[in-house]
């Protein structure tokens, strides 16, 4: 699956595995940049291997066109678009990779 701006993905490898973050950036077909608002913050996000990645079918609209259109986005953004991400799967999903 082909990551894009906006996407909610999990990490699988690495110290922050089963983390959850927002894609910011899609870098090459190799490499992205995530944050989460709170630990990698938008300012200093994290550049991860898309290997290390498990992608999910979420994606947060408002960040994604500001993303595409050259606007900043903000640590509150990324940090409630995964909050509606956890109310509409209500705990459910399993974001361990095991």
């Amino acid at each position: 699956m082909e990551m894009r701006p906006g996407q909610v993905v999990v990490s699988i490898a690495g110290r922050d595995r089963g983390r959850r973050y927002i894609v910011l950036h899609v870098i090459d077909d190799t490499f992205v940049t995530v944050a989460d608002g709170t630990y990698r913050r938008v300012s200093n996000p994290k550049k991860k291997n898309v290997r290390h990645l498990m992608a999910t079918r979420k994606v947060d609209g408002g960040v994604e066109s500001k993303v595409l259109a050259g606007v900043r986005v903000t640590d509150e953004e990324v940090r409630e678009a995964l909050r509606a991400v956890d109310n509409d799967s209500c705990g459910k999903a399993d974001w361990s990779h095991e």
